[in-house]
């Protein structure tokens, strides 16, 4: 058995291309990332607002209150200035403010780019949009609750206007840590490629070197087994490489808690060369589509973990949840799919 590890370990080495997007590629993307946004979160500066009242009425003059209140409880976050909306529209275009809070009974914001500094901007407003409609909903339904609502909210807004982020260890967090997560979750995936390798380099009908293997003394249990565990292996060194690359070289705080961290990647390496080498195994189709299936569905997944766009979780939670439903469910079958791919590849 060691033997045959071994073997199977030089000949996986040699695979050049497999080893380039399963080791190297990621280490180039982490680098990539944290010249981007590594450290976007320490470099956000307060940001100057233009506010521009439109009306006098009440529902203005509760979301000027509002801004009032997070520019005195935050810690320099925004720093609003009341004036004219030609004037507002000049620094804008100039660049000296990021956006214009236009305040009356529908407040509007009007910015010029998508950077950090506006979706802030967006976000506050969208914050107080979602306490207006609560307001509205609670008036309507329980009136009696008013007065005991509007003093909570207050009292929340005036001790802490935002949720302090941090680690399940209670140690602060960078905002922008969810797409090295999400990269890391990808290096994970990315042990299909060598899983569908595998499974079909074992297969008689289509590979001549399976049908090698198959001629040779060593039962095929043997074989599949000596290659899942030699990948999940390699696989699991390539995260090793890319969290030492993370927090020695460039010192991202993962979170302190590396136990755990290493418990989830392995697993994770798991699930991904379970799914390579279940596709690998399925029917007769050729390599290439095969691997396209494969890119389909690590490349599908990286995207629903957050490593294009942050935040997609919550949108999808919020506008389409049936697809985080098909993906917790699709990754609780992975086991139960791969024995049945052995099994097909066993008594083929």
């Amino acid at each position: 058995m060691l033997q045959l590890i071994k073997y199977r370990f030089l000949s996986m080495l040699r695979d050049k291309t497999t080893m380039f997007w399963s080791l190297v590629f990621p280490l180039i993307l982490c680098t990539l990332f944290y010249v981007t946004f590594g450290n976007i979160d320490n470099n956000l500066e307060c940001i100057d607002t233009a506010v521009v009242v439109r009306s006098e009425s009440q529902e203005a003059e509760a979301f000027q209150s509002f801004l009032s209140m997070i520019e005195e409880s935050a810690d320099d976050l925004i720093k609003t200035k009341e004036m004219t909306g030609q004037k507002a529209k000049d620094l804008l275009e100039d660049g000296k403010v990021y956006g214009i809070y236009y305040v009356d009974d529908e407040p509007e914001l009007l910015v010029a780019g998508t950077g950090v500094e506006e979706s802030v901007l967006q976000s506050l407003l969208e914050s107080y949009q979602g306490g207006q409609e609560i307001v509205q909903e609670v008036s309507k339904e329980r009136p009696e609750k008013m007065p005991e609502l509007v003093k909570h909210m207050s009292s929340s807004a005036m001790q802490a206007v935002y949720v302090k982020e941090a680690s399940l260890g209670g140690r602060e967090t960078d905002g922008m840590i969810q797409y090295f997560f999400s990269l890391i979750a990808m290096t994970c995936m990315f042990g299909c490629f060598l899983g569908v390798e595998a499974s079909m380099k074992i297969q008689a009908n289509i590979y001549a070197v399976g049908a090698r293997r198959c001629l040779g003394a060593t039962s095929k249990l043997k074989l599949i087994f000596s290659d899942f565990v030699l990948i999940c292996a390699i696989n699991f060194v390539d995260i090793l490489v890319l969290l030492g690359y993370m927090s020695g070289i460039l010192k991202i705080d993962l979170g302190g808690d590396i136990g755990k961290i290493l418990t989830i990647s392995f697993m994770g390496c798991i699930i991904g060369v379970s799914m390579g080498m279940l596709v690998g195994s399925v029917g007769k189709w050729r390599e290439g589509t095969k691997i396209a299936i494969m890119l389909a569905i690590s490349l599908g997944s990286s995207f629903l973990s957050g490593l294009m766009l942050g935040g997609i979780k919550g949108l999808i939670e919020a506008y389409c949840p049936i697809i985080n439903r098909l993906v917790t469910h699709f990754t609780a079958l992975q086991y139960t799919r791969m024995h049945q791919g052995i099994r097909g590849i066993l008594y083929q």
